[in-house]
Parts: structure tokens; C-alpha cells; sequence
């Protein structure tokens, strides 16, 4: 029997610490498609962005409607385990704007939660 519990800083930090994970999360506050999602993402190659919509669907974070089979295009939207993660990723950027050199229109135009 594994007698070992894993650390909930330790779970959490394995689902967000993916590069781009928490940028997806934070575009998603509204649904998006693939095309629109990377766009605000800014840099991600679309292949790391699939996978990590993947990775974010099989967790129970994201759900993925496919909107035509023919052209395999689908809306991403946040499952309610996803927008759990929201206010985390609120206290995020409340703090880099606080603490990190981040220009001020950078910190303007990042939205912010609402329940």
C-alpha cells in the first residue's frame, strides 16, 4: 500500500506548471476556439497548444465541443473544476502587476474574474 499522499501545492503545480497552461486558462474565461484561443496566447505552436488542451480535457479542467466534424473545429470552455481555477490565476497576475516590471497597458487589458 502506498502510504504516500501527495502534496496539494505538489498536485496543483503539476497542472499548472505546463508552459502556457495558465495563459490557455486565463484566455478561457469565455469559450474560444482553437484559432481564437491561439491568437491571445500569443507565441504557443498550435501542436503544444493541442496537447495541452488535451492534457487540460482529460484532467476535467476544459471541456471540448466540436462545432464540424468535417474541418475538426471546436469550441474550449472551462468546466466548473476549470473555473475553480480562476481566482488562482487572479492572485497571479494581482501580484506580478504589484511586484513585477510589467507595463501598465500589459496589466490593463488582462481581464478579471467574474463569478
Amino acid at each position: 500500500m502506498n502510504t504516500h499522499r501527495q502534496c496539494p501545492v505538489e498536485a496543483t503545480a503539476k497542472i499548472l506548471g505546463a508552459r502556457w497552461t495558465m495563459q490557455i486558462l486565463h484566455h478561457l474565461r469565455e469559450p474560444k476556439r482553437f484559432c481564437e484561443l491561439q491568437a491571445e496566447v500569443g507565441e504557443v505552436n498550435p501542436r503544444t497548444l493541442s496537447q495541452r488542451l488535451k492534457l487540460l480535457e482529460e484532467e476535467g479542467i476544459i471541456r471540448r465541443h466540436p462545432l464540424s466534424e468535417k474541418k475538426h473545429i471546436a469550441l474550449y470552455d472551462l468546466t466548473e473544476k476549470g473555473r475553480g481555477m480562476l481566482p488562482i490565476i487572479d492572485v497571479i497576475v494581482e501580484w506580478a502587476s504589484q511586484w513585477l516590471d510589467i507595463p501598465s497597458h500589459q496589466a490593463e487589458r488582462e481581464p478579471t474574474h467574474h463569478a
